[in-house]
């Protein structure tokens, strides 16, 4: 039956309501609020960038900023001394973020008036205050009408009859408006918001959607008592409002949405304003007495001018507001009976009961459920409150308080447009679905105003739809920063969703800025520690047993309240990730599990918040400053605590894969190219990744053509064999200059009987039919390879990949490295946590060298490489340090390090040295390589890996390690002497006269005139004796003598 009465064109996507207030959309039947809309757009489910289409910049646009203020002495004393109009002024424009506030020209006279006219034309608005004996007041409003100025001329009188008639009798005088001062300075403030709210109407209602309050009174007596109070409490309410916003930002636009108050003086002028602003208004203010056309006599006033008003109001908007108010008692009934309120002019609480109406009735207080007897089953203060009291509102309750347009005002009340046009076309007559869509509602609203920005940390609206927050006025530091970027990256590129079953964003994220690390170390004294020769050990025990800051605390424990996952706890010092020193792994990382018992989980968290404050003076910490050329009073530590991509499986929590990618590859092969980028991924956590440990290595331009899946001998060598995961047992975590003292190290396949999505992650090698078998569901030994994401495409994640780091490169003007984890979601789709970006550093030396040229310059040539990083010569090398081959052994390379780094300590401040070893240099996973960290190899000018057989390694692009060395412009060569192509002459080297000979390395004195270089157009790069000027043979004899000296 209902159906029957639909128009047609409901069932287009423009649809015109007439006096039908039903809708029928995808099926379902709602009523709508308006009685003649047009509606664009079909209802649809909620998504975050839903609510960003707010122009909060265009609102505001004019503004007064300089008044001319005519008065005598005295009156100007008062204004300024006891009103203190200016400082007033300057608040509120302040309050809004505005530069300029109003500034006040005082003149005693329409004749001073006149001269600062001529000589100061930028005035924008003129208040007199009337005197009797400047006679030249009214001529000179009258003039500068004529001269086509619009500048408002606002006239001021002190209230008696006979002013008021000799004022109203100037009816030409060219005076815009005129009001009654009694000594309260918040009327000026209130004509100044006036016409700046008249000005600005058209484009911030009209094209924003900032809904208005009409006044329709004539009384001059009462505008002028009414506006200052209107304001106050449109003003005050409007701060209350901000306790709800994320940062300076969000205060902002709240301030500058308030509503607007607009003032009819006539039934001509009331009817002219709400029928160009009828569809955004909060409610009306209207006297019952006026006259109908501007500018009539008084006593042609119709006695029932209001009503007309009112009358045609409740017909056009049957759910507008209205407040009658007059100083009979009678009208009182009328006002019943036309079902609006009432106020009497004559009331002592006047403005107690106008406050009252304004706040139960244009949305201003709190959200309170009624029944129609006045009961009150909840009430709501915010948006957050208001979702927390939703379920337990009865179902009739909610139907009938979604039916008076009452959130949509509340909503437009608080400056919240696209949420409460929203609802505005949304009346549900089942509970359920109304409950569902509310919640809904709030929630994305919620995601949009948390994501792209950095808000401030608050105990009192903190929540899990925030996705970025700082504690503390400090620095954020360089991690932070590119987190932050990344946050406002896929906000401006809509990335949340823009790849088929891929959600995007970065985890959770506070920021506790560097202020608290300053105030920690001096609250506790530890300022010695700066310059002290502590050990790392000593240095944390000293930092563990001190207080982090109570303010800081409070923070944390109020932050925790909101946590369901295992945090990881990551530095973020004011130097990391920046270009040229990356400080990439050189200070600690912990990850800690949820715990129930969140004072359990703050203590684990002020632990480990406490180790890595340590980490800043760490001995390798601080030979990083001092090899970048800063100095360690500049560091200071701000500290990032991520949710955890990740879930867990028998007591054990991480993601389905990790990985880092760069968006040029230094090292491409068959048909990839360095513009397209490289991917390192694992399963599991990505420390594996970053350690240097067996990787999947893509290009995202190729995903499907993988070098270490071509064939199932490479396959079987090269996959990833270990992998990390958190422990989830709260005794894992201890004090620990090791940062994985709780992480486990498993072999894959140990994870694969608890892993659900095993078939995402392996492939099985068939040796039956000698082939890779996608999934885990024939026998045979697995292998990481990803094929069902990368190679049959269940997720674009490839392709999503190489676009972000599109974006990146784009945005910050260079190369790019940013790390990630993905995990699957209860619904299936896979979420893509962007964890961090810095930008990868280019080598200073931009001169071109032509590899032949230099190579038939050196002799003899120690060393030859095909795949090199760095540019141009590396000279002032003193000494080469390598481990030969048959040095080498994978179980005692932990002795290799403590020797390493001995020597490295022995020759600081001597000159640079090249070292050579096997393997991958810097890797955790002794099958790779030695595990030596920066500051272990520090004084290295050429860093030299080398292959043998039975342990070939592929060049790592996505560690700590290799970033620094990169950054730091060491030379980073790779020797094949596998395949051939390069060359590492031992012999040659053992002729050099050997410094000191350990279990496994050898310190050797350079020749004179050793040099690298390296070629960045081919990555070749060749180490030498450059030979000198006179090339006879007598001189190169000459110097392999000098080296077997």
């Amino acid at each position: 039956m209902i159906q029957n009465i639909v128009p047609q064109q409901v069932r287009n996507k423009k649809i015109l309501l007439q006096s039908a207030k039903i809708l029928l959309l995808d099926e379902k039947l709602y009523l709508c609020e308006w009685n003649e809309t047009i509606l664009e757009t079909m209802y649809n489910a909620p998504k975050p960038e839903d609510f960003q289409n707010t122009d909060f910049n265009s609102l505001i646009q004019f503004r007064i900023k300089r008044i001319l203020m005519i008065c005598s002495n005295y009156d100007a004393f008062i204004m300024e001394e006891d009103g203190k109009i200016e400082s007033q002024v300057y608040k509120e424009y302040v309050g809004l973020n505005m530069s300029d506030p109003p500034t006040f020209v005082w003149v005693d006279s329409a004749a001073a008036a006149r001269q600062t006219l001529k000589s100061e034309p930028d005035i924008d608005m003129i208040i007199c205050m009337f005197n009797e004996i400047d006679k030249d007041i009214f001529p000179l409003a009258a003039e500068l009408k004529a001269a086509g100025k619009t500048v408002p001329f606002v006239l001021l009188m002190h209230y008696s009859k006979q002013i008021r008639q000799i004022i109203t009798s100037k009816t030409d005088s060219g005076v815009d408006f005129v009001f009654s001062w009694h000594g309260n300075a918040d009327l000026i403030l209130a004509i100044i918001k006036l016409f700046e709210d008249k000005k600005n109407a058209d484009i911030d209602i009209l094209n924003v959607g900032v809904q208005a309050i009409l006044l329709v009174e004539d009384s001059i007596r009462y505008y002028s008592t009414y506006l200052p109070e209107l304001y106050k409490l449109v003003l005050k309410q409007s701060n209350e409002f901000l306790k709800e916003t994320l940062n300076e930002d969000q205060q902002k636009n709240r301030k500058r949405s308030r509503p607007k108050i607009l003032l009819a003086t006539c039934y001509d002028e009331a009817m002219e304003i709400y029928g160009k602003y009828r569809n955004h208004f909060l409610g009306i203010i209207s006297d019952v007495g006026m006259v109908i056309h501007k500018g009539d006599p008084t006593k042609t006033e119709k006695l029932d001018a209001g009503i007309d008003i009112v009358s045609h109001i409740r017909k056009d908007e049957p759910m507008m507001p209205v407040l009658l108010q007059s100083s009979q008692e009678s009208v009182g009934a009328v006002a019943k009976r036309l079902g609006v309120g009432f106020l009497k002019k004559y009331s002592r609480t006047l403005f107690m009961q106008l406050s009252d109406y304004i706040k139960e009735e244009f949305g201003f207080g709190d959200f309170v459920f009624r029944d129609k007897k006045g009961t009150i089953y909840g009430r709501a203060a915010n948006l957050q409150e208001l979702e927390e009291i939703l379920p337990h509102i009865p179902d009739t309750i909610l139907v009938s308080n979604t039916s008076r347009n009452m959130f949509s005002k509340w909503f437009f009340a608080r400056g919240l447009f696209t949420l409460a046009n929203k609802f505005k076309i949304e009346h549900h007559v089942d509970a359920g679905e109304a409950r569902e869509f509310i919640i809904k509602e709030i929630q994305a609203y919620h995601k949009a105003m948390g994501r792209g920005i950095i808000a401030e940390f608050s105990k009192d609206n903190y929540d899990k739809c925030i996705s970025f927050a700082r504690m503390g006025d400090g620095s954020l530091g360089g991690k932070a920063r590119g987190i932050a970027f990344l946050n406002k990256l896929i906000e401006k590129y809509t990335l949340t969703q823009k790849y088929n079953d891929i959600d995007i964003s970065i985890p959770r994220s506070v920021v506790i800025t560097t202020e608290y690390f300053d105030q920690f170390i001096l609250e506790n004294g530890l300022q010695y520690v700066i310059d002290s020769e502590l050990s790392d050990g000593d240095v944390l025990s000293e930092f563990v047993a001190s207080r982090l800051p109570e303010p800081l605390i409070a923070q944390l424990r109020a932050y925790l309240e909101t946590v369901t996952t295992p945090l990881a706890i990551r530095s973020s010092s004011k130097l990391e990730d920046s270009n040229y020193q990356p400080f990439a792994g050189v200070y600690s990382t912990y990850m800690i599990p949820c715990t129930e018992n969140k004072d359990q989980m703050l203590r684990m968290l002020d632990k480990a918040i406490k180790s890595v404050y340590a980490s800043v003076f760490y001995n390798g910490s601080r030979t990083y400053v001092q090899t970048t050329g800063n100095l360690q009073s500049e560091e200071k530590m701000a500290i990032v605590i991520q949710n955890i991509c990740g879930t867990e499986h028998d007591g054990l929590y991480y993601p389905m894969l990790s990985g880092v990618a760069r968006s040029v590859n230094f090292y491409p092969i068959e048909n990839e190219k360095a513009p397209d980028g490289i991917v390192n991924m694992v399963f599991g956590l990505g420390k594996s990744v970053v350690e240097g440990g067996k990787t999947l290595r893509f290009s995202p331009k190729y995903p499907k053509k993988i070098l270490q899946l071509s064939q199932p001998e490479l396959a079987m060598r090269d996959s990833q064999r270990m992998m990390f995961a958190l422990d989830l047992r709260p005794g894992a975590f201890k004090i620990s200059r090791d940062e994985s003292v709780n992480l486990a190290h498993i072999p894959v396949s140990d994870a694969i009987p608890s892993f659900p999505n095993s078939n995402m992650v392996f492939s099985t090698f068939d040796a039956a039919d000698y082939r890779m078998v996608p999934g885990v569901d024939v026998r045979g030994p697995r292998i990481v390879s990803f094929d069902s994401i990368l190679k049959y495409e269940k997720f674009p994640l490839a392709k999503a990949l190489s676009e972000i780091m599109d974006i990146c490169r784009k945005e910050l003007l260079g190369e790019v490295e940013m790390e990630f984890a993905a995990d699957l979601t209860a619904s299936g789709k896979l979420s893509l946590k962007l964890l961090q970006v810095r930008p990868i550093s280019s080598f200073a030396d931009e001169s071109k060298v032509n590899f032949d040229d230099v190579a038939s310059e050196l002799y003899p040539k120690y060393i030859i490489s095909s795949k090199a990083l760095g540019n141009g010569s590396i000279t002032g090398i003193k000494n080469i340090v390598y481990i030969a081959p048959d040095k080498f052994d994978s179980s005692k390379t932990e002795e290799m390090v403590t020797e390493l780094a001995e020597i490295n300590n022995n020759l600081k401040d001597k000159g640079g040295y090249i070292l050579i070893g096997p393997g991958r240099w810097g890797s955790s996973d002794p099958n790779l390589g030695i595990p030596v960290i920066w500051s272990d190899i520090s004084e290295a000018k050429v860093i030299v890996e080398y292959s043998m057989p039975g342990f070939q390694v592929e060049p790592s692009q996505g560690t700590h390690f290799f970033q620094n060395i990169t950054s730091l412009g060491v030379g980073y060569l790779t020797v094949d002497l596998v395949a051939g192509r390069d060359s590492l002459d031992f012999n040659t080297l053992s002729l050099l006269e050997c410094l000191e000979q350990k279990k496994y390395a050898t310190v050797l004195r350079a020749p004179e005139n050793l040099m690298a270089y390296i070629d960045r157009n081919t990555n070749r790069a060749i180490v030498g004796i450059k030979k000198p000027d006179e090339t006879d043979s007598e001189s190169s004899h000459s110097l392999l003598e000098h080296g077997q000296e």
